[in-house]
């Protein structure tokens, strides 16, 4: 919209620069001036316009991460998940864990007991100290 309004004004310059008081033609040098102008603060208003969009999408990435960590809560809600039993996508409630994990996790089944994440390099102890209380192994 910003952008939008940025045109018209240089256009409504350049019409305006075209003429003086008069009706008669400026120099060349002075249109040429307005109109560096009209673009100048086109520009600034266009670079302004993109950094408000930047902060925008920063925001709303945050947002849709937020609810997809609420989303994966709420599907696992208090159930232990069976680390040779569970689906890419079950695993994926566990907190933290990637669907990029989750298929590291499937890869090197079967594993004897929970810390075995650690023990067989599948994730390090700060991520498995995140999901030890909600996972098993049967």
């Amino acid at each position: 919209m910003r952008v939008g309004l940025a045109v018209g004004l240089c256009a409504a310059l350049l019409w305006v620069a075209s003429c003086n008081a008069n009706g008669k033609p400026e120099s060349e040098r002075q249109i040429q001036q307005q109109a560096q102008q009209a673009t100048e603060r086109a520009k600034k208003a266009a670079d302004e316009a993109a950094a408000q969009a930047r902060a925008a999408a920063a925001n709303a990435e945050r947002d849709a991460n937020a609810v997809e960590r609420g989303v994966k809560a709420g599907l696992h809600n208090g159930k232990s998940v069976d680390l040779n039993a569970a689906s890419q996508v079950d695993l994926e409630t566990l907190p933290g864990v990637t669907a990029a994990t989750a298929r590291r996790i499937e890869n090197n089944r079967p594993y004897e007991t929970p810390h075995d994440l650690v023990r067989k390099g599948v994730v390090p102890e700060a991520e498995y100290e995140r999901i030890a209380g909600d996972v098993v192994v049967r």
